[in-house]
């Protein structure tokens, strides 16, 4: 036969190939894996020219074809009865027969227009699914076949398409949303996590490029959308119908945090935030405090059970917490910063005051040998949020604004003016190098109106500074300090020391004709 021939017998037989693709088209179903990875197999024979019609008898309505797999396989239609045979042992419908099937419809009508409907069928299915058999099992089964459409169709070559391919899939998976309200919470929580737990492989092979950063900011959002999920569904009231979801969803977040790897402190945000919205059950978290008792797991020497903390605190098991606190790792202080800002919503006051205590010998180690900029000044922000609810003692607040270095300056300054210690002040500023306009923003008004005498340093400090630099602008700024400084002198009835300074400052730069011009400009003698 000839290609004409083979239309012609596709033609003649039109109605009962229609009725065994209908037939395919019942029995495989494009959310399964091996379904839709049996017709991928089959279209490609076709379309490789694997499949060859070896003979045809008219008396018996019978066609043979050839199929070129690993062997040749001989497969036998008979179209009027929709009976096909295949020797192989492979599961019914096998990619033998679809391929046979889809050799002679392509004769007269597009294969490829069929492959598209038949996997546009994905939605229906789900969505029946959801309707019919609302399950974790059918939620997981949405999420996954959409996963494999959007990472098929947008290969995560670079971290801008996988960043494009999971906005597409949130807002396509959204779509099955259900009706109910009661429900949307508990969706939108299930399948967030779902996304995340498939794509964090991908995000933990870009997290060692030079997408980093990036990396991070889309956690940050993603995240963020899981915290406000979290935050919507505990605040209503638990189904019992809900029961599996959430319990799959603890699963899920349990998994999460102790099997997959990289990025530790986000799976364990996710892994906290779950417990705080999904479980209420003390039962529940005692087991799990067992648990991570008896855990020794560790990930970049960072142990797992380092979220015990939040379960003592949660439990009231104060002297535990405390007793850990006392036995914390150095490299531990953020965990410790965020069991503190967690502690101060309850009511022991006295609990936050000794566990904020205990991170202050720690502080000082952790900016300086593990933090960086600009993630030091966020930390030291914070702790300085913390400590200002909390009571320390004058010794315990040096030492701490000591630990901050030069971004501790200010509080440091703020903390000496308000003990009227004016000359430590000035004397903070002369060693930290600080400028004119910092100093100011530290208060050097109020040392100006309560101590000027003791700025006089301070102000010669800065004046010095410019005139090293040797040019005109230099000593211009130069001689606008001098002035600051001939204001403090005058209030502070010191006239005398002032002229003579002023010649001696003549004196010892009298080579400088540039700024001995500026000097004799700026009128500077009381």
């Amino acid at each position: 036969m000839n290609l004409t021939s083979y239309q012609k017998l596709a033609n003649h037989y039109n109605q009962y190939i229609d009725a065994s693709m209908r037939t395919i088209e019942e029995k495989l179903n494009p959310t399964v894996t091996e379904d839709e990875e049996l017709v991928r197999r089959a279209t490609f024979f076709v379309r490789n020219g694997a499949v060859s019609i070896a003979n045809y008898s008219l008396k018996d309505n019978r066609i043979d074809f050839v199929v070129r797999d690993v062997t040749n396989i001989e497969v036998r239609y008979l179209p009027m009865v929709d009976l096909i045979h295949c020797p192989c042992q492979m599961q019914k419908p096998c990619r033998h027969i679809v391929a046979a099937v889809f050799y002679l419809y392509q004769q007269n009508n597009s294969l490829s227009t069929w492959i598209s409907e038949w996997k546009a069928n994905i939605d229906h299915l789900q969505l029946s699914l959801l309707r019919d058999e609302r399950s974790p099992k059918s939620w997981d089964m949405l999420v996954d076949n959409f996963f494999r459409k959007f990472i098929s169709s947008y290969p995560p070559t670079s971290f801008y398409l996988l960043e494009f391919a999971i906005h597409d899939l949130k807002a396509q998976v959204r779509k099955s949303r259900p009706f109910e309200r009661e429900w949307q919470p508990i969706f939108d929580v299930y399948v967030n996590l779902a996304i995340l737990t498939r794509a964090w492989p991908y995000l933990i092979e870009y997290n060692d490029t030079n997408m980093r950063n990036r990396v991070y900011q889309f956690l940050n959002d993603y995240i963020e959308d899981i915290d406000d999920s979290l935050s919507q569904l505990a605040a209503k009231p638990k189904m019992f119908a809900a029961d599996p979801f959430f319990d799959q969803m603890m699963e899920n977040a349990r998994s999460f945090y102790f099997e997959e790897e990289g990025l530790v402190r986000y799976r364990k945000h996710v892994y906290l935030a779950c417990w705080e919205a999904l479980v209420t059950d003390k039962a529940a978290r005692m087991q799990e405090v067992k648990y991570l008792q008896e855990l020794t797991i560790e990930e970049d020497g960072i142990p797992l059970n380092m979220v015990l903390p939040y379960f003592y605190l949660t439990l009231s098991m104060m002297d535990e917490l405390l007793d850990s606190a006392e036995h914390m790792e150095k490299d531990q202080l953020l965990e410790w910063v965020e069991v503190c800002e967690k502690a101060i919503h309850s009511s022991n006051k006295e609990l936050v005051n000794e566990l904020a205590r205990k991170l202050l010998p720690h502080i000082s180690y952790y900016l300086n040998e593990v933090m960086q900029n600009p993630s030091r000044v966020m930390l030291i922000r914070r702790l300085e949020l913390l400590f200002n609810q909390v009571s320390l003692k004058t010794e315990e607040l040096e030492k701490l604004y000591q630990s901050f270095g030069l971004y501790g300056i200010q509080s440091y300054s703020n903390l000496l003016i308000e003990q009227k210690r004016y000359r430590e002040w000035m004397a903070l500023h002369q060693s930290a190098n600080s400028s004119l306009e910092y100093a100011e923003s530290c208060g050097l008004s109020i040392v100006k109106d309560e101590a000027p005498e003791v700025l006089l340093p301070l102000y010669h400090h800065y004046a010095m500074r410019f005139i090293q630099e040797k040019n005109r602008y230099s000593y211009k700024q130069a001689v606008r300090i001098w002035k600051k400084m001939k204001q403090v002198a005058k209030k502070a009835n010191e006239i005398d020391y002032w002229n003579a300074y002023v010649e001696s400052i003549r004196e010892k730069y009298r080579r400088l004709r540039a700024l001995q011009q500026e000097i004799e400009k700026g009128n500077l003698p009381l």
